[in-house]
């Protein structure tokens, strides 16, 4: 056998076992599971199931003690936008029609500081709850529950989820529910155009 070959041969083993250790070693920081009045989920594996898309373009609210900049806020819903997903408006701490505590706040994504009144799991950066009318298949509104240090691809991930969307385990994608073992691919997320 040639030295490039060994060499290569060398290096390749390197990576699978370093790339297993870490994997194996790790104790990641996971997304809460979300919450749903949807119970069926579709057996889909080639992309993001998606259970419900909103029949209403959503407005986005960031509550009074939410964890987030503005900036933060605005890059993610950007980044869904550029993926074709359409937003009413965004109100950053405004939130003059009280929707931050309705109990049925439909047409919004909610974002909110998660609260002592919220399960969580301890290695969840975040939660999301979001409601769907099972006549229609449609989903209504969606809570966002964030964890004080927010970090890199959370918010975007959660906004996944407010647009019906579940986890989908592929390595480096935005909806794997291992936040370590996530990333910025967003295959199966670009909305399908009219």
């Amino acid at each position: 056998m040639s030295d490039t070959i060994r060499i290569a041969l060398g290096a390749l083993i390197y990576v699978v076992c370093f790339g297993l250790s870490i994997v194996w070693l790790s104790e990641p920081a996971t997304a809460g599971p979300y919450i749903s009045n949807y119970d069926r989920i579709p057996l889909v594996n080639d992309k993001p199931p998606q259970v419900a898309k909103w029949g209403l373009t959503p407005t986005v609210i960031v509550c009074e003690h939410a964890p987030v900049t503005k900036s933060q806020v605005d890059k993610a819903v950007r980044f869904w936008k550029d993926l074709g997903y359409r937003f009413y408006n965004t109100q950053y701490k405004h939130d003059p029609l009280n929707k931050c505590l309705s109990e049925n706040p439909k047409g919004y994504i909610i974002i909110h500081l998660v609260t002592l009144g919220v399960k969580m799991e301890e290695t969840a950066l975040a939660q999301t709850h979001f409601f769907i009318d099972n006549a229609t298949s449609q989903v209504e509104y969606a809570v966002i529950y964030l964890r004080p240090d927010v970090r890199e691809t959370v918010l975007e991930h959660e906004l996944g989820h407010a647009l019906g969307f579940l986890h989908f385990n592929k390595i480096n994608h935005l909806m794997n529910e291992k936040w370590m073992m996530g990333g910025w691919d967003t295959e199966g997320l670009r909305k399908a155009r009219r």
